[in-house]
């Protein structure tokens, strides 16, 4: 999905399931943390906070579009989600 980034970067948290990576150095974050999922991708353990096995938040790109707020994650491919605003915080 081809997505035109705003001038003005608003990065925020957005609250995700945490659990074990391939990796140790990365994990992977689903999209919303309960129910079901939109997105799950692996994306490296800088990018997130909180424990593996739980509730947590991974750092984000918001982008506004056509009354949409999506999220760009922090994963190689840059994938985007839409999501639900209340699901952010600015930290």
């Amino acid at each position: 999905m081809a997505t035109e980034i705003t001038p003005h970067k608003e990065e925020r948290w957005l609250s995700c399931r945490l659990d074990k990576g391939m990796f140790s150095d990365e994990v992977a974050v689903t999209y919303p943390s309960t129910g079901t999922w939109k997105k799950s991708v692996f994306v490296p353990q800088t990018a997130v906070q909180g424990s593996v096995g739980a509730r947590g938040k991974v750092r984000v790109v918001i982008v506004r579009r056509e009354g949409r707020v999506l999220a760009v994650l922090p994963n190689a491919q840059s994938d985007v989600v839409e999501i639900v605003e209340a699901d952010t915080s600015t930290d």
